[in-house]
């Protein structure tokens, strides 16, 4: 693991800093479309590029997205990338005011921008309408007369065939067909025109047009770029010079319960702070924070710090809002309900991910102990089948240690003590896991290697996997936090998939007012590809956008205009 760690750095390290200088990145972001109602969901496609060549950034494996009112920073979310390349969502609570609101984009590389713009090249206006309440942000709405006349469509832009038929009926399936003569990357999005004035925000082809006039910012290189992963930052809270010595050679560890994909460790510096390299973690989730071994009498715990850090974001033009969108947004209000009511959760497709691998070897052993005589004391089980691991006492102290198997010999016990998980969480005072009820441990995973987490060595590791895989009556010191933790998106396909003939027909009513939504496709030269789904139960028209570039750095869109009767 820390030959791995080394090279991870190494590669950062090449690319961040290179014969011409830094690598400066910009980030695209399409939407599913660019008008929405207070609790509707944003699906989102990122783009980040390489400003110098125009082509798609290997260094970020992050992208952080913020969306601003003329009031400030209202909502946040973070995008995996892979390969400059990348997809999530954006969930409206309820409760946001009617208004327009700036979506920016931008990578840890770029907070070593001295005066980055957050909101130039790498923003776009959204149009938020709230028919749950009648708060409004009043410097991002004025009342007009008149319904505002709807921006024109933007022109195509590149050489990308979007093909399908002129009408289709309501509830039937469709299909559209795209073929770009060189291997691209592409959004797609179908979506109602229901009436609402959207806005008029740049195409990926200005984006990309404008990346010449970037040139070369000055660079501070403060913040490591998140290369494989997000770096999370934190510090001790309570650090002095007491609890600086007691911390020597200890490390601080971040995990998360349920994944052992998900655990890490970092040194602490000399004034207390931590970093964590991760592979990002995915979804909301309640991470634990803990130092090894600690006093609990110091009262030293671990602080996260939060990555959003956009200012001085320039407000969007206010939303025009006037008397005739009632009837529009009336309906809108109905079809949302319905569609959160019936279908939401279903529709949605999680897409192929690079998740973070910790342990590349399979579990050595696992004993699922439903299958063995279930013992009321946990020593019990090492003594009776489990002889892959021992438990030893000295000094009224117990530890766990695990016989190492190296391939050459037979495996012996380790003279060090095991790293033991409970549901993937460290557990630093073995005599908890001793005293810990056994009748609510599902199975016991031993990993009879030497492991490296961070530049912790590890010989050998035992996972106790409750049945409810969330540490259930396991009581921690002082030195442990349980942390919400706001993750990257999970990369996400909103669509409704053709149904067998002999299937059943749904019994309520589709009323989706995005019909189609992929963050993600790839397109191979010269070849068309088929992409087909179902259509909601309301007549309309209805709007394609394809949108996206080619690999070598050449924008490429879309728009077509269909009719459902």
């Amino acid at each position: 693991m820390r030959k791995t760690l080394i090279l991870l750095l190494l590669l950062a390290s090449a690319t961040f800093v290179r014969a011409q200088g830094p690598l400066v990145e910009r980030t695209f972001v399409t939407t599913d479309r660019d008008v929405y109602l207070a609790g509707e969901t944003v699906w989102c496609s990122a783009f980040c590029v390489d400003a110098a060549t125009g082509v798609l950034s290997p260094l970020s494996g992050t992208a952080f997205l913020e969306l601003h009112s003329a009031r400030g920073r209202v909502l946040e979310a973070k995008v995996a990338l892979s390969d400059g390349r990348g997809g999530g969502s954006i969930a409206l609570p309820q409760s946001l005011p009617t208004g327009n609101y700036r979506l920016v984009a931008y990578t840890s590389q770029n907070r070593n921008e001295q005066g980055y713009q957050f909101d130039g090249l790498c923003s776009k206006t959204l149009s938020v309408y709230n028919i749950f309440s009648r708060e409004r942000i009043e410097e991002s709405v004025q009342v007009v007369e008149s319904l505002p006349v709807a921006p024109a469509a933007s022109a195509d832009e590149g050489d990308l065939t979007l093909t399908l038929p002129e009408t289709f009926r309501s509830g039937s399936a469709f299909s559209l067909q795209i073929e770009s003569p060189a291997a691209a990357t592409v959004s797609v999005s179908v979506s109602h025109a229901d009436g609402l004035p959207g806005n008029a925000n740049p195409t990926i082809g200005a984006f990309l047009g404008a990346l010449p006039t970037v040139g070369t910012p000055a660079f501070h290189r403060s913040v490591l770029p998140d290369y494989e992963g997000e770096i999370i930052r934190g510090r001790i809270v309570g650090f002095n010079p007491e609890s600086q010595a007691a911390l020597t050679d200890k490390y601080a560890f971040l995990s998360a319960p349920g994944n052992l994909s998900d655990i890490y460790a970092s040194e602490i510096d000399s004034v207390g702070g931590i970093v964590f390299y991760t592979g990002n973690i995915y979804g909301q989730k309640e991470l634990i924070t803990e130092i090894e071994g600690i006093d609990p009498k110091l009262n030293c715990h671990i602080e996260l710090e939060s990555p959003f850090v956009a200012e001085g974001v320039t407000p969007p033009a206010p939303l025009q809002l006037c008397a005739g969108v009632a009837e529009i947004l009336a309906t809108r209000a109905a079809t949302m309900q319905i569609e959160r009511r019936f279908m939401a959760d279903t529709l949605q497709e999680y897409l192929p991910r690079r998740d973070n691998v910790l342990f590349e070897d399979n579990v050595g052993h696992r004993y699922h102990l439903d299958y063995y005589t279930r013992f009321p004391v946990m020593k019990e089980i090492f003594i009776e089948f489990v002889h892959e691991v021992t438990v030893r006492e000295r000094g009224g102290v117990r530890t766990f240690h695990v016989a190492i198997q190296d391939g050459g010999s037979d495996p012996r016990y380790a003279r060090q003590r095991a790293l033991v998980l409970l549901d993937g969480v460290p557990v630093f005072d073995h005599g908890k896991i001793c005293d810990y009820d056994p009748l609510l441990v599902e199975n016991i995973d031993i990993y009879p290697y030497i492991y490296f987490i961070g530049g912790r060595q590890f010989d050998g590791i035992v996972n106790f996997v409750t049945y409810k895989r969330n540490l259930p009556s396991m009581k921690f010191g002082n030195n442990v936090r349980v942390v919400n933790y706001q993750g990257v998106s999970y990369p996400t396909a909103y669509r409704r998939a053709l149904q067998p003939e002999d299937a059943a027909p749904a019994t309520y009513p589709d009323y989706r007012q995005t019909a189609y939504w992929h963050p993600l496709v790839r397109l191979t030269a010269g070849k068309a590809l088929s992409l087909e789904g179902l259509l909601p139960d309301y007549p309309g028209d209805f709007v394609v956008t394809v949108e996206g570039m080619t690999a070598d750095g050449r924008p490429l869109r879309a728009e077509r205009r269909f009719s459902v009767k």
